[in-house]
């Protein structure tokens, strides 16, 4: 009987167990760290949890990091199983902050593993943005080098729930082989100030100068053709559940092996004319399929937005596999890309919303909670 009962508990524990896997919403179960976690409440309070290698940090209201942006790099082994979040019900805020989980300089076969973000509002405070010149705003420097989350070969993250938006570089991004990513809930947009900022400084990201307004991306999966999907074999990432826009000039750009559903991309404002610099206001694209991905885009809504779905590759002839289906068109503009291929597998159960559900949804359940 006693062996029986042991046989029995093996089973239904492993019967659990298989379910689990089977219910997750994406390529991540990061669970993040199991310490108790530690409040702070302004950027000291900050500095001493980091240096102190605490990993389960809660944020209490707005942490500045003051005039300049400052990056926090987490960029060893030591920050495996690390958790940052809001404390729910306080307004948490990081401004003019960068989270960096940055394992490139590990041994090849490492990275940074179990990294859960959630509950946070990112965001760059537009009046000192305004302000940084010389080194600061050129190639390397501190300003167009800013995001709100930097994640550069990290594996098992999960980014929930998260507001960012108002920042110089991609909102947020994820490269260098980085893989097993769930993006989920979150919202990226710009607000109308930046959008009509003024003055608009002109700054340099990759050796060409151009206003500081103009630069509305939300998120980069890849740096590059070489570090993409096919040429890697990593960057599985969900992106599920989010709100892109309004005021976003383009992107997300995907190279990775992305599953695209329940998203809202959200083109209303449909900014049109000329800036005060003089550059277009319009967006060039809402999604972009680029070198070396797998992307299944399934149960997305977009709305107002222009080249819905565009194939933007580093070369025209690089490979690249799309699917599209059962999204939904209203009133867009321009083309959206078809698929090139039949099916892109996903190796976990999910939940998809029917469209006339979708935006309500989204709006109600994207974002700080």
């Amino acid at each position: 009987m006693k062996k029986l009962s042991i046989a029995f508990f093996t089973f239904v524990l492993m019967l659990i167990t298989t379910l689990s896997i089977a219910n997750a919403d994406g390529f991540s179960n990061a669970k993040g760290s199991h310490q108790k976690g530690i409040i702070v409440k302004n950027v000291q309070q900050l500095n001493d949890a980091i240096k102190n290698k605490q990993h389960h940090i809660i944020v209490d209201g707005t942490i500045n990091g003051g005039n300049v942006p400052k990056t926090y790099t987490f960029a060893d082994k030591s920050w495996d199983n690390l958790t940052i979040e809001g404390l729910k019900g306080s307004n948490p805020e990081l401004v003019n902050i960068q989270l960096k989980v940055d394992g490139e300089l590990l041994p090849a076969n490492q990275s940074i593993n179990n990294v859960v973000i959630k509950n946070i509002n990112f965001y760059g405070n537009i009046n000192d943005l305004q302000k940084l010149n010389n080194d600061q705003i050129t190639v390397g420097g501190v300003g167009v080098n800013y995001l709100g989350v930097s994640l550069r070969r990290v594996n098992n993250v999960i980014i929930k729930n998260n507001d960012f938006h108002d920042i110089p570089d991609d909102l947020f991004s994820i490269s260098l082989s980085s893989d097993k990513v769930t993006v989920d809930h979150n919202h990226f947009w710009f607000s109308n100030q930046w959008l009509n900022m003024n003055p608009d400084p002109k700054w340099n990201w990759v050796g060409d100068w151009h206003d500081l307004a103009s630069e509305r991306l939300p998120l980069l999966i890849g740096a590059n053709k070489n570090d993409s999907y096919m040429a890697t074999n990593k960057l599985h990432v969900t992106l599920s559940n989010n709100w892109f826009g309004p005021n976003l000039k383009g992107r997300p750009l995907l190279r990775g092996y992305v599953h695209a559903y329940n998203n809202y991309f959200d083109n209303s404002t449909n900014p049109t004319g000329e800036n005060t610099q003089g550059y277009s206001q319009n967006q060039y694209n809402a999604m972009q399929i680029g070198s070396g991905s797998n992307i299944l885009s399934e149960h997305n809504y977009f709305y107002k937005t222009n080249n819905s779905q565009n194939i933007g590759l580093d070369n025209k002839d690089d490979a690249y596999k799309f699917v599209t289906r059962h999204n939904t068109f209203r009133k867009t503009t321009g083309i959206s890309a078809k698929s090139n291929a039949k099916n892109i597998k996903i190796p976990y159960k999910y939940h998809l919303i029917k469209s006339h559900n979708l935006i309500k949804t989204i709006k109600k359940t994207a974002g700080v909670r």
